[in-house]
């Protein structure tokens, strides 16, 4: 089976989990503490799902054979470091907090994957840390781990 078969056929997989995670999702009544309920996540995730496998089925549409089965060695052991980086950003999440760990994380990756500019690198990071920081923390108001290092004490 090529690999635009297996794209279509996961984004069509995708696409269908994605549509029943809506519906089940909406049979979550209730209010929860902001103006939304337990309901919003689920089905906002679901969309995205749904958005996403579309892209995959687009891009199995387009994909040439040959392009699917060229395999680059730098790009797998590049994912492959990312992969450890993630699994890593769990632990020290617990450790140092999330908003230190996420710009970390963000800091590490990009220079893994080559990024050059010192400017660009931290100044990515620590952006993007604080915009996913503030939506989950202020508009979402859910609690972010603090890690143990800078746990407070009562």
């Amino acid at each position: 089976m090529d690999s635009k078969r297996i794209d279509i056929g996961v984004g069509l997989a995708l696409c269908v989990l994605s549509v029943v995670i809506y519906w089940y999702a909406d049979q979550y009544t209730g209010r929860g503490v902001n103006s939304y309920g337990p309901n919003f996540f689920p089905q906002a995730l679901s969309v995205l799902l749904f958005l996403a496998s579309m892209g995959l089925m687009y891009q199995g549409f387009r994909q040439q054979m040959a392009e699917a089965l060229d395999v680059d060695r730098r790009g797998l052991i590049n994912a492959g470091i990312t992969l450890v980086l993630a699994v890593s950003y769990i632990g020290l999440m617990r450790l140092v907090g999330f908003y230190a760990a996420s710009v970390a994380f963000l800091y590490i990756t990009m220079v893994v994957l080559g990024q050059k500019n010192l400017k660009v690198r931290i100044a990515s990071s620590v952006i993007v840390g604080s915009i996913v920081y503030a939506i989950f923390f202020y508009l979402l108001k859910i609690p972010l781990p603090e890690g143990v290092l800078f746990e407070s004490v009562y």
